[in-house]
């Protein structure tokens, strides 16, 4: 006895082909949403790693990072000076960048250290006010694929890097002015005080802040910077310590130098 032939109604086959239509349909939008979460989620992650290492690095005073110098393409550095206490006293700008050529690591963290604001007594004896309206450098990660290492990292996921070192104090102005006409005896013994310690706190803590800004691409117009931005702020406990170097135009380079704390017996 013959079997009947059966096959697939042309009913069949056109709601088959519709299904595996709609489903490409799916996967085509859906893709480039899910390949941009993926790039986000890797860039997030990278920033996150940078963050850590380089507030470790300016806040510890590191000396000994001399890779930093395959990694960092440029420093855009903005400072004066100026003499206090003369009249008309001498002020001092420069306005530098740095690229490629960086003799060690040492001397990118010293660059990346220069504080918003510093008193200081100069080798003349004279006192000084230093500031730095604008520091920020250009890298290349540190973390991510090991393809895209020296000498290979032309391809390499790059930001700029934004710091600020600011002395730290949790006193108000008017907490510390103690030369406000008319004040009852304690309330200036307790502004003097305060004032007192705040002038401690000023030379002895400082808050840092690194700001992130990525991704960095060339244009034709020059470098350009995407709009993603992540701050990372910590406090710091110790002293600025100065010094130059006999070249990058024989700018000063500010180190921290970390309290040391011991539990006494």
């Amino acid at each position: 006895m013959a079997l009947p032939n059966s096959a697939f109604t042309m009913v069949e086959i056109a709601i088959c082909i519709a299904i595996i239509a709609f489903a490409l349909v799916a996967i085509i939008g859906v893709l480039p949403t899910g390949l941009q979460v993926q790039k986000q989620n890797r860039e997030d992650t990278i920033i996150q790693q940078e963050g850590a290492f380089w507030i470790e690095a300016i806040r510890s005073g590191a000396q000994g990072l001399d890779y930093l110098t395959n990694l960092v393409d440029v420093i855009h550095t903005e400072t004066f000076s100026q003499v206090l206490g003369q009249p008309g006293g001498t002020l001092t700008m420069a306005d530098a960048t740095y690229g490629q050529g960086f003799r060690n690591g040492r001397d990118i963290v010293g660059l990346l250290s220069l504080p918003k604001l510093l008193f200081y007594t100069n080798e003349r004896g004279q006192s000084m006010l230093f500031k730095s309206r604008s520091t920020f450098a250009f890298v290349r990660a540190i973390a991510g694929s090991a393809i895209e290492k020296v000498p290979k990292n032309d391809f390499a996921f790059a930001y700029r890097i934004t710091t600020e070192l600011v002395p730290f104090s949790p006193l108000a102005g008017f907490n510390t002015n103690f030369n406000v006409p008319n004040l009852p005896p304690a309330e200036w013994e307790a502004r003097s005080n305060a004032f007192l310690r705040a002038t401690l706190l000023r030379q002895n803590a400082y808050e840092l802040k690194v700001t992130f800004a990525w991704p960095v691409y060339q244009s034709r117009t020059g470098v350009r910077v995407g709009n993603n931005r992540k701050t990372f702020r910590t406090l710091v406990g110790g002293a600025l310590w100065r010094t130059n170097v006999n070249y990058l135009q024989q700018r000063e380079l500010f180190f921290i130098q970390p309290s040391q704390f011991t539990v006494g017996q």
